[in-house]
């Protein structure tokens, strides 16, 4: 599993999650996006493209940090959000609240050969 890596991002902090948005990286990405607002501001912008897998402790983890990025007057973006993932933040109506974007390149076969998937195994 690979490491998420913030990197600075015109005027805001740009953190990118790599493969999975679940318990076992919510602790380093936590203290990540917490270093991050108290070093760079309160504009957090959270590229989950790479993300293949999240959970309720990955969906909470963005619930405070976008509390978090508004009590210091910023704000949390989410791009690049796979259809699978933008989906599912739809149907828990958090992707208005999360201002997530979804990815450009999604498309409703992916989402169908996602759903194939997960019912096979």
């Amino acid at each position: 599993m690979n490491q998420p890596q913030p990197v600075q991002a015109s005027g805001s902090v740009q953190a990118i999650v790599i493969d999975e948005l679940t318990a076992a990286v919510v602790p380093v990405l936590q203290r990540r996006l917490r270093d991050a607002l108290t070093t760079n501001g309160p504009d957090l912008v959270v590229d989950l493209e790479q993300v293949q897998v999240i959970d309720t402790a990955g969906i909470g983890l963005l619930i405070a940090a976008k509390n978090s990025a508004v009590e210091q007057q910023g704000q949390l973006r989410l791009v690049n959000v796979p259809s699978a993932v933008f989906n599912l933040l739809k149907t828990m109506r958090l992707a208005g609240c999360l201002n997530a974007e979804p990815a450009s390149n999604d498309s409703d076969e992916d989402l169908e050969r996602y759903f194939e998937e997960a019912r096979a195994a």
